[in-house]
């Protein structure tokens, strides 16, 4: 009987394994993850080489390299992170088609430096070494051709004859860099007629010490002043009195309430305490704002 038991369970555990080999045969589905939407293809099919189940999972995890994406670290990172999280599916092509090497090590090299300076190290399961070469007979991977590049990378040739080679990234064209790491296009120049008016103060004396050194717009020598420009007089009169009103409510009725708790503090317990303490917050955040009315 125990011998029937153990032929059981031993196969019991064989044939889940030789039904699941063929029943994960890759199905193709639309790409639902918002990062890789026009990446060059249209389809991709879980679970990917991360053990993600559903494109929700591989969303999840891959959203996290957005801030990356967004500074634009390297052209290729986009690119080498959706064929990693959601990889291209083929109809007459059923097996895996990874990044090729190169795709990784240029992504790398424009962003893992960034990576390193707030402590993140390139990602283990993202190693380069890890992909196949580009034109390895034996192995088919995903490059793309690039005319200009952002990113130190090493040469490559021009890709095999391979499912991923009509890829093409939207291109950016460089101007100057901004303070944000993205490129920006020039601005435009000052239109014909267009003048320092008032509220504006012009500089026109080469004495002043903004003479040459202030731009507002496109207008060279034309300062902010320094007092409130964009609003009216009565404007400004009607917000010190609206904020005045509130304030003086709050404190009054805040004032009220921490009196009423510091005559009888036995009778407020928990939970009702911390009402009080909110309210003496409140009492002073309104005390300040009086304070500023009273000094103007």
């Amino acid at each position: 009987m125990d011998l029937f038991g153990i032929y059981l369970l031993l196969s019991l555990a064989l044939l889940p394994r030789s039904s699941c080999t063929t029943a994960k045969e890759i199905t193709c589905q639309e790409i639902a993850v918002p990062l890789c939407k026009g990446i060059g293809y249209n389809y991709t099919y879980m679970p990917n080489q991360f053990n993600h189940d559903t494109q929700d999972e591989a969303g999840l995890e891959v959203h996290q390299f957005w801030p990356l994406v967004e500074i634009q670290c390297s052209p290729d990172l986009k690119f080498f992170l959706c064929s990693m999280y959601t990889p291209i599916c083929l109809d007459d092509y059923k097996k895996p088609l990874p990044p090729c090497r190169s795709v990784c090590e240029r992504a790398r090299a424009g962003c893992a430096p960034l990576m390193r300076q707030y402590g993140f190290p390139w990602p283990d399961r993202m190693k380069c070494d890890l992909l196949p070469v580009q034109g390895n007979p034996d192995t088919l991977c995903m490059d793309y051709n690039r005319t200009d590049s952002t990113t130190v990378s090493p040469v490559l040739s021009k890709p095999t004859n391979h499912p991923g080679k009509g890829y093409n990234p939207p291109k950016n064209k460089p101007s100057r860099p901004g303070a944000s790491g993205k490129y920006k296009p020039p601005a435009a120049p000052c239109e014909p007629g267009c003048k320092c008016l008032e509220p504006m103060v012009p500089v026109n004396t080469d004495r002043h010490p903004l003479y040459n050194r202030v731009k507002t717009g496109q207008i060279t020598n034309c300062a902010m002043p320094c007092h409130n420009p964009y609003f009216t007089h009565d404007e400004r009169a009607f917000t010190a009195f609206w904020i005045g009103l509130w304030s003086v409510l709050c404190f009054v009725s805040t004032f009220a309430t921490v009196a009423t708790f510091l005559i009888d503090m036995e009778r407020f317990k928990y939970p009702e305490r911390p009402i009080i303490f909110l309210s003496a917050c409140y009492m002073f955040v309104s005390v300040g704002y009086i304070v500023r009315l009273i000094g103007t």
